[in-house]
């Protein structure tokens, strides 16, 4: 059995609040620019799956004014890659940035059965696990990998008092990639809330489609506070200067493009 093929939707429109909380200049400081091995984040986040043969199109949300950042971050991808990639401006949320994407990708001519959400702070994802989830979802319809509570879990009030002591029995930690089928993900955005949901399994199931979990990975952290990434002060401090000077990788940016407009000429 062929592997089923699939649309992947990287979400980096955030703004990073917590990991750059510490700067003055935090809301020019986006996690996913920084630099891991000799790579973006947000190219280690995307990069594994271009390895599974079944990937037929990447749609990338970007935040504001940032897309030259986003493109360049993903340059060396265009290099080695013909699936086409497309760049689309995020929303308020999460959720409006994913929606965004999803009207994207049914404007493309790409047929493809599912659509995987991956966050754009996620570069440790393996190959591995993003094929364990998308045949959890081959199998039921929708799937997330998810780790175990391990830790005691208390609800408390706005004073910091403790008010609930809930069971772990049952509850999951989840994390990306999330695979659902794609027309069924389509019709839960549209006829949901979706401001109120934590993440996209949360609409898919309220929307009445079925969402299995298969094992996560520890290893499979989101980037959120600088000690999270290797050198992340000497980075950011650098990269705040470079921003304050208005400097850009002009001619990567410009390369990339065109290759992005050959692509697109091929649709």
């Amino acid at each position: 059995m062929s592997i089923p093929s699939f649309a992947l939707i990287v979400t980096a429109a955030g703004s990073s609040l917590r990991f750059s909380s510490t700067y003055e200049n935090s809301e020019s400081v986006k996690k996913e620019f920084l630099q891991l091995d000799g790579h973006s984040v947000l190219y280690r986040a995307t990069e594994p799956f271009f390895e599974i043969p079944s990937l037929q199109a990447v749609v990338v949300t970007y935040k504001d004014d940032s897309l030259d950042e986003t493109i360049v971050a993903l340059e060396d991808l265009a290099d080695i890659n013909t699936i086409p990639m497309f760049f689309v401006k995020g929303g308020k949320s999460r959720q409006e940035s994913v929606k965004n994407a999803l009207d994207k990708l049914k404007e493309i001519n790409i047929p493809f059965e599912y659509v995987a959400i991956q966050d754009g702070a996620r570069p440790y994802v393996t190959p591995r696990l993003i094929i364990n989830v998308l045949a959890t979802a081959f199998n039921s319809s929708g799937a997330v990998p998810a780790l175990p509570v391990t830790d005691s879990i208390r609800r408390i009030d706005k004073t910091g008092s403790i008010i609930e002591c809930p069971s772990r029995s049952g509850l999951v930690r989840v994390q990306t990639p999330q695979f659902f089928e794609f027309d069924k993900l389509i019709a839960a955005y549209e006829n949901q809330d979706i401001n109120k949901a934590t993440d996209d399994s949360e609409i898919y199931v309220k929307a009445g489609f079925n969402c299995c979990v298969c094992e996560g990975d520890e290893a499979n952290i989101k980037i959120t506070y600088e000690r999270d990434i290797p050198d992340a002060r000497k980075q950011i401090e650098s990269y705040i200067e470079d921003r304050r000077k208005g400097r850009a990788s002009r001619e990567a940016n410009e390369t990339f493009r065109r290759l992005l407009n050959q692509v697109e000429d091929e649709l």
